[in-house]
Formats: C-alpha cells, structure tokens, sequence
C-alpha cells in the first residue's frame, strides 16, 4: 500500500485506488466520507482531477447549496413513481412527500465523493454517491462538472 500526502487531497492511501477523507456539509449533516481519486492502469493523479478538488474544497459551501437543490429538484421529478414502490406502511417515510430542500434531509445520507478521471482536460468533475430512501437499491449520484451540477440519477453514473 502506498501513501501520499500534499496540500491538495491531503493523505491518500493507494491500494489499487486513491482513497482518503473528505469534511463536507450537506443537507445540514456534517459527514466524513471516502474520497476516492478515480485513475486507470496506474495512472498518476492529474493536474484537472487536482484543480477539480481544489474548486470544490474552496467552495464546499455553494456546491452544496447546488447540490443540494439539484436533488430536491430530481426527488421532486421521481416522487410519484418512486412512492408506488413502497407499500402503505413504509411510503411516508421513505419516499414522502416534500416541499422543501430540507425536507430532503434523512431520506439521502452522502456515502463516498469521487473526483472522476479526467477524459477531458477542460472538465474537471466531482461525483457525490448518496444513499437513497427513496431508492434503496440504486441509490443516487450527483456529478459537479466544472463547479456546476451536470447530472443526477441513480450511483451508476458515477460507477465504474
């Protein structure tokens, strides 16, 4: 196993992939996840996957708040579909109805943050792996591209 550790993602453990802590607050819960740094075929991390971490770290805050809201939004698109899946004792508490971003709080936990391998130099892409109530099987995934909320669907976007 080897270590590093440097001002960008702090120490990182590599055991066929990068792994560290990350500090954020989301959904007012204060978290300490897995950081995974995604890199193939023994691929050094890059200069995009550094400045991808270093935007989101400077500004933890408002990516949280985009997040944050970007799932309230999606919940909102799902919940109809998602309550059938619930049978009447479990629907309102796993897949309520909500009228707020903070309604969302205990219906999705963070479980990982990974900073994606970058494809293209330009994006510099962050990916939030969620737990989901609603969704207990393929829980949620937020990918931040280039300090702004790309996509948000089911883990597998960000898996792989």
């Amino acid at each position: 196993m080897s270590f590093v550790s440097g001002s960008d993602f702090g120490e990182l453990h590599f055991d066929g992939v990068w792994t560290g802590l990350c500090d954020v607050v989301i959904f007012g819960c204060h978290y300490e996840v897995p950081l995974v740094v995604q890199t193939f075929d023994g691929d050094s991390i890059s200069q995009t996957q550094r400045l991808a971490f270093r935007e989101f770290d400077s500004n933890k805050i408002a990516i949280s708040l985009l997040i944050e809201k970007a799932v309230f939004n999606y919940y909102l698109g799902r919940v109809e579909e998602c309550r059938g899946c619930f049978d009447a004792e479990e629907v309102d508490i796993k897949a309520p109805r909500v009228h707020a971003v903070d309604d969302m709080r205990g219906l999705v936990s963070l479980k990982c943050i990974k900073v994606m391998s970058a494809f293209n130099a330009r994006a510099r892409e962050i990916g939030f792996i969620f737990d989901a109530t609603f969704d207990p099987q393929l829980g949620l995934g937020v990918l931040v591209t280039n300090g702004s909320v790309e996509a948000v669907d089911t883990q597998d976007i960000l898996l792989g």
